[in-house]
Parts: C-alpha cells; sequence; structure tokens
C-alpha cells in the first residue's frame, strides 16, 4: 500500500519545489525541484548531518519535452510506501523516480545521474515488470 504525501499540480519548466518525510521515519526525506530547466529527484537522509542529501534522479529536460504540451498541468504526487522504506515520485500517475532507501537503489528511466564514487546507492532502470511489482496488490 501506498501513501500520498503530496498530491498537487506541476507544470513542466516553472520553477517549484516540494518535499515530504517518510511516513515512518522522520530523518528520511525526499524532494522534487524543477528548477525552470531540468526535474529532479533527491533523496535526503537527516542522520547525515554534513551532507543530508544522500542521492539525485533525473526526471525531466524541459527542452526534451514536446513545447505545445507545456501548459498542460502535470498532477504530481510523493508517495512512501508503508513500510516508509521507498519513496515514488508519481507524474501523471506513473513512477518517473523511485527511492528505496532500504536497498540503496534509486529508480528512473534513464539510471542517470551517475553515481558518485564512494556512494552507497546505485541506480537501476525502472522497468514494466518493476512498475507492475511495485502496484500490485
Amino acid at each position: 500500500m501506498l501513501y500520498s504525501v503530496i498530491d498537487d499540480h506541476l507544470h513542466i519548466g516553472s520553477p517549484y519545489r516540494t518535499g515530504a518525510h517518510s511516513t515512518q521515519h522522520e530523518h528520511l526525506v525526499v524532494m522534487f525541484e524543477d528548477d525552470g530547466e531540468t526535474g529532479f529527484f533527491y533523496a535526503m537522509d537527516l542522520h547525515q548531518t554534513a551532507q543530508p542529501v544522500v542521492d539525485s534522479l533525473f526526471v525531466y529536460r524541459v527542452s526534451d519535452i514536446e513545447q505545445h504540451t507545456l501548459k498542460e498541468p502535470r498532477r504530481l504526487q510523493i508517495c512512501w510506501s508503508e513500510d516508509g522504506y521507498t519513496a515514488f515520485l508519481m507524474i501523471n500517475e506513473y513512477p518517473h523516480a523511485v527511492f528505496d532507501f532500504r536497498a540503496f537503489i534509486g529508480y528512473n528511466r534513464t539510471k542517470l545521474p551517475d553515481i558518485e564514487l564512494g556512494s552507497m546507492w546505485q541506480h537501476k532502470e525502472t522497468t514494466p515488470s518493476l512498475v507492475e511489482q511495485w502496484f500490485r496488490g
């Protein structure tokens, strides 16, 4: 079961930022940001006081999106799994980026950006079978 923590509308290419704490673990936080050129999803661990951002996932580049669709609002949701360890960035009901804080895996379509040297995190591609697995039941 997923718990929707943020449910809003997004205009791609318009600066926007939102975030949400885990439903079970107050130190785990995710944040989405559109800086007007790109969209990124960030994983944060507030126990890491020197550098709380532990990973980031590329979501989109505004210039790659059909320009005539940019005026159309998209539904943006940030959802957490029941155990509070997996966060989903949903745009129009599709998981564009997912962080699994327990396994230290970030999922998106491109596996970008590259992982920093020494990071515990890894990136994997979101596949139709993963999406089915996440939302089954």
